[in-house]
């Protein structure tokens, strides 16, 4: 019996300090309710603060859940420029993806970021599969050409043509406010080429050859050389037109839009409205938009202003994304003489972070947009001989047709007002 009694006396000590620990820890819990009782104005109050938790947790759960859209698409690896005038130029390409977020989540969808149009993905994935296609059937002398433009070609055209068609400078010099990034000639990492890169080179060639035709005896590395050291003395003006008439004649071979979709550009600046006639505003030059509100929006600043340009069927744009040194610019490029009717001018949206799940302006930026849609192009007919250099064509290409004045119905007291 004594033996029974020892072995049970350090299970009731056992018990004992269970029983008094869970009892501290009931005197503990009953403290914290009655404190967090007294934290809480009321019993709304304390509803309200848990629906606070609830937000603060989705919110912070869509910071990294994000809606995210991509396309297949490719970038260039390396471009090998041929030694030889018989032989082309050999394009590598590599596999690449287009990727942007949709600013939204399933809370915020109808409310969030209104900048972002949501149109059917399956259109963009139809348009960009057939860019793929068309781009990679273009000859090496297209895609050297058309390359020509993402890297300073833009700004040497752009001012040609807004100067009247007039080379008034050294041609290293050409540009408005824009800083150029290089010379004529760019190093060849831009590129991925194997060789220095001469910017609008096949225009120069055909050039030169008109000029002497002596020089078409020259082999491609020597007539390259040559271009180097003499390319400040020459007429830049015909050169310039011939680019603008090969850059034509690609667009005239890019499939048209089939399916209406919705493209952006930045802008610090409202020219398309200041320059716009009835309700319509022609583009002279070659111009840039993105897939990406994202991307537009680091082109603006904090006044002015989003272009939301919607291309219908029959429209002309070519994804230049793909043949461009740049990424994550998702650029597209629209052609010479783009006609753009202005739907909406000069209207502030609100623009949220991601991860704001409910409306509310005092988490919102104010972002200007003007709302547009390209015209489609006429069918182009035969220019004469004699056709000036204002209509962007040579003796050799097509012109379009000059466009009748647009119905006043195209014209907004909205836009109306902005453009004054």
């Amino acid at each position: 019996m004594a033996s029974r009694a020892t072995q049970a006396s350090p299970n009731s000590k056992i018990s004992s300090n269970i029983k008094a620990s869970l009892l501290e820890g009931l005197y503990r819990a009953r403290k914290n309710i009655e404190r967090n009782k007294d934290i809480y104005m009321d019993s709304e109050h304390e509803l309200l603060c848990e629906y606070y938790k609830k937000y603060t947790a989705l919110s912070k759960q869509f910071e990294s859940d994000k809606i995210k859209i991509s396309y297949n698409t490719f970038k260039i690896d390396k471009h090998i420029l041929s030694d030889s005038h018989s032989k082309p130029d050999q394009i590598i390409f590599k596999d690449f993806k287009i990727k942007f977020e949709a600013f939204r989540n399933k809370y915020n969808n109808k409310f969030i970021n209104e900048l972002y149009v949501s149109t059917n993905p399956e259109d963009y994935a139809e348009w960009i599969e057939e860019q793929n296609k068309f781009i990679r059937a273009m000859s090496p002398e297209e895609i050297y050409t058309l390359r020509c433009h993402t890297h300073d070609g833009d700004i040497i055209a752009n001012y040609f043509i807004r100067n009247g068609f007039v080379i008034d400078k050294h041609i290293d010099d050409v540009g408005y406010e824009i800083q150029r990034k290089s010379t004529l000639i760019v190093e060849k990492a831009q590129f991925k080429s194997n060789r220095d890169y001469i910017l609008f080179y096949y225009q120069i060639k055909e050039y030169l050859y008109k000029k002497n035709a002596e020089l078409s005896k020259l082999t491609r590395i020597e007539l390259e050389e040559y271009i180097k050291d003499e390319y400040n003395t020459f007429d830049w003006g015909k050169i310039l037109l011939l680019y603008i008439r090969d850059i034509n004649n690609i667009f005239e071979k890019c499939p048209s839009v089939k399916k209406t979709l919705v493209i952006y550009r930045g802008s610090n600046d409202d020219y398309y409205l200041k320059n716009s006639t009835r309700g319509v505003h022609i583009t002279k030059t070659l111009s840039s938009h993105t897939l990406n509100p994202k991307v537009a929006i680091g082109y603006a600043n904090i006044q002015c202003c989003i272009m939301r340009v919607k291309l219908s069927a029959g429209c002309k744009a070519i994804l230049i994304d793909n043949i461009s040194g740049y990424e994550e610019e998702d650029e597209i490029l629209l052609p010479f003489n783009t006609k753009y009717y202005i739907d909406y001018a000069r209207h502030s949206i609100n623009y949220y972070k991601n991860n704001i799940i409910c409306p509310d302006e005092t988490m919102s930026k104010k972002i200007t947009v003007t709302d547009l849609t390209v015209i489609p192009p006429r069918r182009p007919r035969q220019a004469s001989a004699s056709a000036s250099p204002s209509q962007y064509y040579s003796a050799k290409s097509k012109s379009s047709a000059s466009a009748s004045p647009t119905s006043s119905k195209y014209y907004s007291a909205a836009s109306a007002a902005s453009s004054k």
